[in-house]
């Protein structure tokens, strides 16, 4: 074979670098850099190389983001629905332990009651068999039996509106409602020597639903009236106070039954967090209150005084 006389045998042909393979290495940073470069260069095929491999990686990274984005939403979503969840069990727990405490209070409202009309029964047919009976006597007795039983009747009324669910939200009068949960509960606070002593005269409204509002005065209450008894403390008082004062409401329970012990006072209001032995208490009624105090807009707040606990309601007006 002839050989090709215009052939320089020393010639080497030169390939250019694939640029590709080469831009593909490039970091971001370098990749920018090099688009800006390419930007004034007269190698436009270089740019566009450039151009579609930047394209190309904002788009994985894009891809990759709405991924993440819809993985944190997903997550999010289920979050949201565990606590809502768990606020649902929080508040049945809740009611299922305050109507416990309720249904021992209404039965310590019928006791007295009930054993004076029997009494006044057996007196009636006592008194019939020794001739003692006058249309005075009936009078009498008939009027004291009303008494009895219009006290009975008064005590399940306010049962049955404590637990009669609501979501309206109206004007209510702190003095009023107070009377309302003193109805249900005297009796069984006189059955354990505790004294509570309503200090303010003057009404005070407040902005919420009425029913949550007194479910968060017996959670402490019925709280204070546990400690008395844990702690067998001799002297017994639950003080209210409720007041106005900078732009504020303010409505409190002060105890004197050893206060909140320290090493749980800052977590007392999370829930199934006690201070009562265990099998004795949930955690869960303080955790109601605050979030009660939330939903009408205030805070609930406690501190130890006096060697008891003051629990503060504050409101703004």
């Amino acid at each position: 074979m002839n050989e090709n006389p215009f052939a320089n045998k020393n010639s080497i042909i030169k390939r250019r670098e694939n640029p590709r393979g080469k831009y593909a290495q490039l970091g971001t940073e370098d990749l920018l850099d090099a688009v800006k470069k390419s930007a004034n260069s007269s190698h436009r095929y270089d740019l566009d190389i450039l151009l579609e491999i930047f394209l190309n990686r904002y788009n994985e990274k894009q891809t990759s983001l709405d991924q993440l984005n819809q993985s944190l939403e997903e997550r999010i979503a289920q979050q949201i629905k565990q606590t809502q969840d768990a606020q649902k069990r929080y508040e049945q727990q809740a009611k299922m332990a305050a109507m416990g405490e309720m249904m021992d209070a209404v039965a310590h409202q019928w006791k007295q009651p009930l054993n004076a009309l029997s009494m006044m029964s057996d007196m009636l047919r006592d008194d019939y068999e020794n001739g003692l009976i006058t249309q005075e006597y009936i009078n009498e007795l008939t009027d004291d039996a009303q008494v009895q039983i219009q006290h009975m009747v008064t005590t399940l009324s306010e049962f049955r509106n404590f637990f009669r669910p609501s979501q309206t939200k109206e004007n209510f009068g702190i003095k009023r409602s107070l009377q309302s949960v003193m109805v249900l509960v005297k009796d069984e606070f006189l059955h354990n020597n505790i004294q509570i002593d309503i200090q303010s005269d003057k009404e005070i409204l407040l902005y919420g639903n009425e029913n949550e509002f007194k479910h968060l005065v017996l959670n402490i209450i019925n709280n204070a009236k546990d400690a008395f008894n844990d702690n067998d403390i001799k002297e017994r008082h639950i003080i209210i106070n409720f007041y106005q004062k900078d732009g504020y409401n303010y409505f409190t329970i002060e105890d004197s039954a050893g206060g909140v012990p320290n090493k749980i006072i800052n977590d007392i209001f999370k829930p199934e967090v006690t201070s009562k032995a265990e099998g004795k208490g949930t955690g869960i009624g303080l955790y109601m209150s605050t979030q009660i105090a939330q939903k009408m807009g205030g805070t609930l707040s406690v501190k130890n005084i006096n060697n008891g606990a003051c629990f503060s309601l504050k409101i703004p007006l």
